[in-house]
C-alpha cells in the first residue's frame, strides 16, 4: 500500500484568487485532464488528455503564474486519451512524483512516456485500493480502485485508478474510465463513494455511471470530460437521463470549456466559477 505525505507543515492560507483549493476540469477534447491547485503552491495533475499542445495551453492558463513544477502526476490508466499529453508536460514542467496503477500498455505512446520518465529521473510509484496521498492535514486523496496492482492482460478501463479527494466538508470522486464492473466492486467493498462532485466515468459512456452507482454516490454535480461531436456518441443519452432523474447538475467540457471549481474554506461549499 502506497502512502505519501507531501508536507506536514502546511498553513491553510488563501492563494491569490482567494481560494485555497481550485479544481480545473480542463478542456482537452475527447480525453481527461484535471488540475488540482492547492494554496497556489501544490499542483496535482490527474491524466493528460490526448494532445500535448492543448494540455500545455490549458495548464498555462490554470497554473499559478511562473510556477513550473507539478508535485504529483496521476495517470489513471494507460489509454492514449489520458496519457498522450503528459509527454509534453514532462518536457515543460518539473515533476515531483508520477503515479499510475502499475498496468502497462503495448503501445508506442506508452513506451515514449516510460522512456521520458526514466530519462528525467522522475520518481514513479504504483497505487491501488488503500493507497493514499496527503498534503498536510487538509487535503487528502484515497485510492478506491483497482483492488491490486495490475498486469497488462487485465482490462484497462475497469482498472482505472479511482480517487476520492476530501477538503473539509467537500468531496470529489475522480473515476478515470471506470465502468460498471469496478463501480459494482467499490459498492461491494463498501468504499466511501458518497460525494458532492462526481467526474463521470469514461466520458459519459453507457458502460459507466450505472443507476446503482449514481444512487450510491449521490452527487450534486457531475462533470463530463468529453470532446465536441466525438465519434463515440459520448455522453450517452441514457447516462444524461439518469443524471437528470437524480436531479444532478451536469457540467460538460464540450459545452462549457474548462470547468473551474473554487473551494474558499474547509467549512464552505465549493462553487463553480
Amino acid at each position: 500500500m502506497l502512502v505519501i505525505l507531501f508536507s506536514q507543515e502546511i498553513s491553510l492560507a488563501k492563494n491569490k484568487s482567494g481560494s485555497p483549493l481550485e479544481v480545473f476540469f480542463l478542456n482537452v477534447g475527447q480525453g481527461d485532464a484535471i488540475l488540482v491547485n492547492y494554496l497556489s503552491k501544490y499542483q496535482i495533475l490527474i491524466d493528460g488528455g490526448p494532445n500535448g499542445k492543448n494540455l500545455l495551453n490549458e495548464l498555462g492558463q490554470a497554473m499559478p503564474w511562473g510556477d513550473k513544477r507539478i508535485e504529483l502526476i496521476i495517470l489513471t490508466h494507460p489509454d492514449s486519451d489520458h496519457l498522450s499529453g503528459l509527454i509534453d508536460v514532462l518536457d515543460n514542467y518539473e515533476i515531483g512524483v508520477f503515479i499510475d496503477n502499475g498496468q502497462k500498455a503495448d503501445t508506442e505512446i506508452y513506451d515514449q512516456l516510460e522512456n521520458k520518465i526514466r530519462q528525467k529521473g522522475i520518481k514513479k510509484e504504483a497505487a491501488f485500493e488503500g493507497s493514499s496521498f496527503s498534503f498536510g492535514q487538509w487535503l487528502e486523496f484515497s485510492v478506491l480502485n483497482p483492488d491490486m496492482l495490475n498486469s497488462g492482460s487485465v482490462e484497462r478501463n475497469d482498472n482505472s485508478l479511482v480517487l476520492r479527494m476530501d477538503f473539509g466538508e467537500n468531496s470529489f470522486l475522480f473515476t478515470g474510465d471506470a465502468e460498471k464492473g469496478s463501480e459494482e466492486d467499490m459498492i461491494y467493498d463498501e468504499e466511501n463513494i458518497n460525494v458532492d462532485w462526481l467526474k463521470i466515468g469514461h466520458h459519459g459512456s453507457k458502460s459507466s455511471t450505472s443507476e446503482v452507482f449514481l444512487k450510491a454516490t449521490t452527487p450534486e454535480y457531475a462533470i463530463i470530460s468529453v470532446g465536441a461531436d466525438n465519434r463515440y456518441g459520448h455522453p450517452a443519452e441514457e447516462v444524461l437521463t439518469r443524471l437528470k432523474d437524480e436531479e444532478v447538475e451536469i457540467l460538460r467540457t464540450d459545452k462549457q470549456g474548462t470547468i473551474k471549481v473554487s473551494c474558499k474554506g474547509l467549512d464552505q461549499r465549493c462553487n463553480i466559477e
